[in-house]
């Protein structure tokens, strides 16, 4: 129970203030038991996770690792520090649910705990399959691919679009073999061509097939840099694929 959850009960029970009081007091206490603390991953990499208890640290800074290493061969690096800040409480990303988002303007991830994901979602999946440990951890790569591309963009760019194409490839990357494999062959779909539109539209549709057809995509170009020059400066909703 939370502060304002408890006044309008308080309110609507019409409970004496002395009562209301002792309780206010216990909610405090419990809530400052829960105070957050920083972790600082190892090996050099420069991500720092802000959390209540360091349950799941080594797993994101595992994949933290995992994304940075896979972005790197790209020559796209992080510029400055990676807060990553695990909350309890649902992200509402564009009138959605998100386990996890970057925002921009305070270059900082928050990320769903996998405790509080599964209470609020019955059967929580990512690429249509029923989240495990394994698939929190992608979940980690691709926000952690978001602010890595936000380092090394320009100013006026990209859209949404370019950025979700490098970061649904940096999450289906980070998967094992198997795993990864499982997703491309249930799903079946060709790496996009030469004329298509990567576009927010098909991704908010089809989030799998966009993920899974970016990362076809990109890990078949024989030289890909050129092409993570277009997406660091593309300035519209879509990138059409070169001929």
């Amino acid at each position: 129970m939370n502060y304002s959850t408890l006044v309008v009960q308080c309110r609507l029970l019409n409970i004496r203030s002395l009562v209301c009081l002792v309780a206010f007091i216990l909610v405090i206490t419990a809530a400052m038991s829960l105070k957050a603390e920083e972790y600082q991953c190892d090996d050099g990499y420069p991500v720092r996770i802000v959390a209540q208890n360091d349950l799941h640290n080594s797993l994101i800074c595992r994949a933290a690792v995992q994304a940075i290493d896979f972005l790197t061969v790209y020559e796209l690096t992080p510029k400055r520090q990676i807060f990553i800040e695990i909350i309890e409480e649902s992200i509402d990303h564009r009138g959605y649910m998100a386990f996890g988002s970057y925002d921009t303007r305070s270059d900082k991830i928050s990320l769903m705990s996998m405790d509080s994901i599964r209470k609020t979602s019955v059967e929580p999946m990512i690429y249509d399959e029923l989240l495990d440990d394994e698939l929190f951890a992608s979940a980690v790569a691709h926000e952690v691919a978001h602010a890595v591309v936000q380092h090394n963009i320009t100013e006026n760019a990209p859209s949404p679009c370019p950025q979700e194409y490098i970061a649904h490839t940096t999450q289906l990357a980070i998967l094992s073999d198997e795993r990864r494999k499982k997703i491309i062959d249930r799903v079946a779909v060709t790496a996009w061509l030469p004329g298509d539109a990567i576009s927010d539209i098909y991704m908010a549709l089809e989030p799998t097939k966009f993920a899974v057809k970016s990362y076809l995509h990109l890990t078949s170009l024989e030289d890909p840099l050129p092409f993570i020059e277009i997406l660091l400066n593309a300035k519209w909703f879509y990138v059409y694929i070169p001929g």
